[in-house]
């Protein structure tokens, strides 16, 4: 080749490069996806890897009062498991996304919950611990904050299962 001459790969070139930079990312994908945070496993709980804890991987889908909550998480079986308990709020403010919202509304339409693979359905998920005689803390999903509630008032109270 003279040194004024220009070289440009062949088309058989360029392809044999681009199928090669496809096969590389064909291949890494499976690792790639196993880098996520939350694993959905087969039982129907939701791993977080972060943390090592498995979560339920809805929460229990109604309106529900402090002590009804503590007796679902203690019958709550599901992935084979009996030792669910009710979670603290630092466990659950780890699932907490801080996306724009509007704030002061109470409804599920501004919970933030940084995975999919989690449904929570009320703004608010109760803890295991009392308060006072008659509260207790739950986590706001709406606003990212603890919140002290009525144990007796179940309206958008939810609990979550977790081990």
């Amino acid at each position: 080749m003279h040194m004024n001459e220009r070289y440009f790969p062949g088309r058989n070139t360029c392809f044999l490069l681009g199928f090669t930079i496809l096969c590389f990312f064909i291949a890494t994908l499976p690792a790639l996806a196993g880098n996520e945070r939350f694993l959905v496993l087969e039982d129907g709980t939701v791993q977080d890897k972060k943390s090592g804890l498995n979560w339920a991987a809805k929460d229990n889908g109604a309106d529900i009062i402090w002590s009804a909550a503590v007796s679902y998480c203690k019958n709550y079986s599901v992935g084979n498991h009996n030792d669910w308990r009710m979670p603290t709020s630092s466990e659950l403010a780890t699932l907490y996304g801080n996306s724009p919202k509007v704030r002061g509304k109470d409804y599920a339409d501004h919970i933030d919950v940084i995975t999919k693979t989690i449904t929570i359905t009320g703004p608010y998920v109760w803890t295991g611990r009392k308060r006072t005689a008659n509260k207790a803390i739950s986590f706001a999903f709406n606003y990212g904050k603890i919140r002290r509630l009525h144990r007796a008032n179940g309206k958008n109270r939810r609990v979550l299962p977790v081990r």
